[in-house]
């Protein structure tokens, strides 16, 4: 369902929204919030990942080998 709203724009965004042609400005600016959104959730879940990896133990790549050996072993018929 779409939505109207009013919102206020700082005069360079609506230079930039003035010279998209009148039946594209929705869309464009509906694509710059979805880009925006997941742009900034990508941000969000790298902070928590860095403040995870700041907290935990560091383990080697060789551990991390034999458990996904061991977990591949176990699925298998």
């Amino acid at each position: 369902m779409a939505r109207r709203v009013n919102i206020m724009l700082n005069d360079d965004s609506w230079r930039v929204i003035e010279r998209l042609p009148r039946g594209t400005r929705s869309r464009a600016v509906n694509a710059a919030i979805r880009e925006w959104s997941r742009a900034s959730r990508r941000r969000d879940a790298s902070a928590r990942m860095d403040a995870l990896r700041a907290r935990l133990p560091a383990v080697e790549t060789d551990q991390i080998v034999r458990w996904i050996r061991k977990e591949r072993e176990q699925r298998l018929p």
